[in-house]
């Protein structure tokens, strides 16, 4: 006789956007490493860049078209989402989709559990904000904090209990940033010439994420005669700006706009040095894949950042948006290779031992099984 085969549990992720971000990425790896076990959904309010790579991977998609304000349109829309697939479990991402969420699974009875992925989202809630992220934090089964800081915020600023809040720290697939392609070739390929020094940076061209802060230390490195190369991936709103930056500073030809790339793991390869100048961050993942990939790694000393970074164990850390300290560390790792070595090799094991992919999705699934089968 046959044995019976189990349905999958269908699981509805439900983000802000679809854009290149963190969290995006989170829910991305979630769905692609699903397994058997459930069916991934994903609910979008606005289209982005990653979209492709969800369509590409076979997972299903669907972008709502958010409206301005309040638009009450969305929760009859992740209603009729629920009832189509059958959803069992909700799982939003950010506080804006947990304001919709919530409601459609209200209504039909479903758990919902709640990423949260930054603490300083949490603290630039206004008080009205504040009071209903309360309420949906009395009302929901789980939540989950991706970092310890955003974790101990639910504790103390929220007084979440442990029975209700969890920690679940992101995961990095290390087998993507091992270097598989040519150097050489990539590095031309990109415009950059033998002996230069790269210094990388991958993320949304955001206010937030300060990219300013390494254009003008890569104009001060060449006003010292330590000219470098810099290499920005991403695109956002202050892109042009950025550009604008650049060329007054005399430093357009060291600066090099990729835009959204979706190589982003190969390109590694071509840097000698990651920098993060963010202002804050949740849980900085590209940190986490520059150090899967063996670079040496500067952050500011920001939340987020300085969580992960320990300076000059397993990478650098400036003060937030002091050019004449992010261009003296690089000149440091430029000038000290055995130093550039330790970094590297401290960043990968660390990486190695706290943030693997297959922990980070094993742990979600057995918080999905804990919640499906009360």
């Amino acid at each position: 006789m046959k044995k019976a085969m189990k349905v999958p549990v269908p699981v509805l992720f439900v983000l802000p956007t679809l854009g290149t971000g963190g969290s995006e990425r989170v829910v991305f790896n979630l769905c692609l490493n699903a397994g058997p076990q459930y069916f991934p959904v994903v609910a979008a309010f606005r289209d982005g860049a990653l979209r492709s790579e969800f369509t590409r991977a076979g997972i299903c998609c669907h972008v709502l078209d958010r409206r301005g304000g309040i638009d009450v349109s969305l929760i009859f829309k992740l209603l009729q989402l629920m009832r189509k697939y059958g959803i069992r479990l909700v799982n939003s991402h950010h506080f804006v989709s947990l304001f919709y969420a919530f409601w459609a699974a209200r209504f039909l009875g479903m758990p919902v559990m709640h990423t949260e992925h930054s603490k300083w989202e949490m603290e630039a809630h206004t008080p009205f904000w504040n009071g209903w992220f309360r309420f949906f934090l009395r009302n929901i089964q789980v939540v989950n904090a991706v970092s310890e800081a955003s974790f101990a915020h639910l504790q103390q600023a929220y007084g979440v209990s442990n029975s209700k809040a969890v920690l679940t720290l992101n995961g990095i697939d290390m087998e993507l940033f091992k270097s598989k392609c040519d150097r050489g070739k990539l590095r031309e390929s990109l415009g950059l010439k033998p002996g230069e020094t790269v210094v990388g940076t991958v993320g949304n061209l955001r206010r937030e994420k300060n990219q300013a802060l390494l254009i003008r230390a890569v104009a001060m490195l060449k006003d010292w005669g330590r000219p470098c190369k810099a290499v920005i991936v991403g695109d956002g709103p202050c892109r042009k700006e950025l550009e604008e930056l650049a060329a007054t500073l005399g430093a357009g030809e060291e600066i090099i706009f990729l835009g959204t790339r979706n190589d982003v793991p190969s390109l590694y390869a071509a840097f000698d040095i990651y920098c993060l100048s963010s202002r804050f961050e949740g849980l900085p993942l590209t940190i986490l894949e520059a150090m899967s990939a063996s670079l040496p790694v500067i952050g500011t000393e920001v939340m987020g950042i300085a969580e992960v970074v320990s300076h000059n164990h397993n990478g650098l850390l400036v003060p937030d948006d002091s050019c004449p300290h992010l261009a003296a560390a690089i000149t440091v790792l430029q000038n000290d290779a055995p130093l550039r070595q330790r970094i590297s090799e401290n960043g990968h094991r660390f990486v190695k031992d706290n943030y693997l992919l297959e922990s980070s999705v094993n742990r979600y699934k057995e918080l999905f099984t804990s919640l499906i089968c009360k």
